[in-house]
């Protein structure tokens, strides 16, 4: 099963290898912004709270970079 960060708590999300965004404003930006760059699936909602999954964060990224 995959662990869910919060997309505010950049500490945990740095743990786990993703520098980049590096701030909770940029996170917020690419949440808003996310399926224009093509980041959709990484993101989820519990409720309130919005999460990242950082694998498929990072296999949406790599793909992305080698389009």
């Amino acid at each position: 099963m995959n662990s869910l960060i919060p997309m505010t708590d950049v500490a945990a999300l740095r743990a786990v290898g993703i520098a980049y965004p590096s701030t909770v404003h940029g996170w917020r930006w690419l949440f808003r912004n996310r399926h224009e760059r093509g980041l959709g699936d990484a993101f989820r909602r519990i409720g309130r709270r919005i999460v990242v999954d950082p694998e498929r964060y990072r296999e949406l990224v790599r793909d992305r970079a080698s389009a």
